[in-house]
């Protein structure tokens, strides 16, 4: 019986829970992340409705956003429009 070939896999092809990275572009530079800080990974729990779910998701959706990009995206801009003038 011949024998199985398997694929020689990199150690870049492994990745860590959480400590995932994107390939190299066409050029060999890798994309730009943020730095994740500790905090950025704290759950944020609490109850909507089903229409405003479903808003919420078609938004981020619609513009290629993860949902905690658009909900902080929301704050920055209600933090500009009441707080300016404080």
């Amino acid at each position: 019986m011949p024998s199985k070939k398997t694929a020689d896999l990199s150690a870049n092809l492994v990745a860590v829970k959480g400590k995932a990275t994107a390939p190299p572009d066409a050029e060999g530079r890798q994309p730009h992340t943020a730095p994740a800080s500790p905090a950025s990974n704290s759950p944020l729990n609490f109850k909507v409705d089903q229409e405003f779910r479903r808003r919420f998701r078609q938004r981020a959706a619609e513009n290629d956003l993860k949902l905690n990009e658009l909900l902080r995206q929301a704050l920055d801009a209600w933090e500009e429009k009441h707080l300016a003038n404080v």
